[in-house]
């Protein structure tokens, strides 16, 4: 689970702040502000033994590098369990759809070929029997016993009939739909045992520097517990405030300069126009900026000035002619 915050580090450039245009009058289009970070805390939503940390503070990342692991002993014995049963639910099924094995089959067709031999043979005999009635030969209850028998004998034939018919067929559709729901519900559990067991491993979601380590390997981390600090790149912007009276020069997706100390003016975009007045915050109060009301906007840089950039450095911001 990724958990984000936001820190400050305005304290320090309060007095370089407060220098800035002391020898002149406010400059028309230009306004004071620093460098503001939104850091990012990457943390497990599982708990385990941190068995791996695979950056150190100050490393560069790009989104995907690996960050930490904890270990997936539990999750991985846990997965091997189910997936036992997920093949055993695959078998039932496939089983219940083949109907009887071919041995089985057999047998049924065996006693079915005996009833119908002695089918055959009890239909021969009353056969022969009624020929031989009318000279008296025979008695009507002989008849009779030899006719009832006939009749078993081919119930018995239908009856083994239908149960090799029926052996060839695979269950029926009522248990195998229940089967088929328990397989489901074990596939279930296996992918929910996988998704548990990846989340073990957490991988960098945007590119960015490490900017702290919150524990150490063997350590035991809880649940949701941040254990690297990242400031990715696109979270680094530049912070200003613009009188009011001047409020509506700036424009959302406006081009701005930025001027740091020790190196070139940048390009940024404006991101971001408060809503709300405030007054002016002490961290970019001087005697060319006490304007009473401003308001607080923000740009951002490319990632790749970004990247070179610091957290809290004091800057200068130009509108674009």
């Amino acid at each position: 689970m990724k958990m984000s915050g936001r820190f400050f580090l305005m304290l320090a450039t309060a007095a370089l702040l407060a220098g800035c245009g002391a020898s002149g009058g406010h400059k028309d289009g230009v306004y004071q502000g620093y460098l503001e970070g939104r850091f990012l805390g990457v943390a497990s939503p599982q708990e385990g033994q941190l068995l791996e940390l695979n950056v150190r503070r100050g490393d560069w990342v790009e989104a995907g590098t690996p960050l930490f692991a904890l270990d997936p002993k539990p999750e991985v014995d846990q997965l091997r369990e189910e997936e036992q049963r997920v093949a055993s639910a695959q078998a039932k099924i496939d089983d219940l759809r083949k109907g009887l094995r071919d041995t089985e089959l057999q047998a049924l067709d065996a006693q079915l070929q005996a009833d119908r031999a002695q089918l055959a043979q009890s239909k021969a005999e009353w056969e022969r029997n009624q020929k031989l009635q009318g000279g008296n030969f025979v008695s009507q209850n002989d008849l009779d016993r030899l006719r009832y028998l006939t009749d078993q004998h081919a119930a018995e034939a239908d009856r083994d009939a239908n149960q090799l018919a029926t052996g060839k067929l695979g269950a029926r559709q009522d248990q195998i739909n229940q089967a088929a729901a328990d397989l489901a519900a074990e596939e279930a559990l296996r992918d929910q045992i996988k998704w548990t067991l990846d989340e073990k491993t957490q991988t960098a979601p945007q590119a960015g520097y490490v900017q702290d380590t919150l524990y150490r390997i063997g350590e035991r981390v809880d649940q949701r517990q941040s254990v690297v600090v990242l400031l990715p790149a696109a979270e680094l912007r530049a912070r200003f405030y613009i009188p009011e009276t001047e409020i509506n020069r700036v424009k959302l997706g406006q081009e701005v300069t930025v001027k740091l100390d020790g190196r070139d003016p940048v390009r940024a975009k404006v991101s971001f126009i408060s809503t709300q007045v405030e007054f002016t915050p002490p961290v970019i109060y001087s005697d060319s900026q006490n304007f009473k009301y401003v308001f607080l906007a923000e740009a951002d840089f490319d990632p790749a000035i970004a990247k070179q950039l610091h957290v809290g450095q004091p800057a200068e911001v130009s509108l674009q002619p």
